[in-house]
């Protein structure tokens, strides 16, 4: 018995170009891990905006728990899941809706309201966003995914898709741990060495 699954899944292809737009700005993300341009609260936003369209149960049941450890208020939170920004700081508003949108159109946003984006938050700020917004892209896809193999596995399959499809996908989405994993470590290193010759300068 077949299920019509409202929530968007990828295939191999799909998922690889948002894997690949993912590593190549991946020095970015890490960036923004360790120095970040943006606050918690405001990277949790991002990443419950993207959330709401692509309609993660998953991603939304953790980052709702890493918007509240991070201050945000229920009011926040659900106002962002319902789709509205009406609890939104002001300062946020704008990434808010570049966010939303870059998930409607399927990571292909109007290239006017990223110049927008870059105006209104200067480069760094924009980084962070964008970085959150490739990340979460992602992982909204590959829980969906993962939401279509478990109904699967119920007898409940998902239209337009298969069980192969929906286990490579799976699968597939790991292969950005590795580079993240290496890209971190780079980055401590290398800011080990920055601090050793700050000492040896003092």
């Amino acid at each position: 018995m077949s299920e019509i699954f409202m929530k968007r899944i990828p295939d191999l292809k799909t998922q690889n170009e948002d894997i690949r737009t993912f590593i190549a700005h991946s020095d970015d993300f890490v960036e923004a891990k360790f120095n970040p341009a943006i606050d918690k609260a405001f990277a949790e936003s991002v990443s419950l905006a993207v959330t709401q369209v692509n309609g993660c149960s998953i991603c939304s049941y953790a980052h709702t728990k890493n918007a509240l450890k991070a201050g945000m208020t229920e009011d926040e939170i659900e106002s962002l899941l319902d789709g509205g920004f009406d609890h939104a700081p002001k300062e946020q508003l704008e990434a808010l809706l570049f966010a939303q949108h870059y998930a409607e159109s399927k990571g292909d946003p109007d290239p006017e309201t990223k110049t927008k984006l870059l105006e209104i938050y200067g480069e760094e700020k924009t980084k962070d966003i964008m970085s959150h917004i490739y990340l979460i892209m992602l992982s909204n896809l590959h829980g969906n995914t993962m939401e279509a193999l478990k109904l699967r596995l119920k007898g409940k399959g998902v239209e337009a898709s298969g069980f192969w499809q929906e286990l490579s996908v799976i699968i597939n989405f790991f292969k950005i741990m590795p580079v993240l994993l290496l890209k971190m470590l780079q980055y401590k290193l290398l800011n080990k060495k920055r601090d050793r010759k700050v000492i040896n300068r003092g």
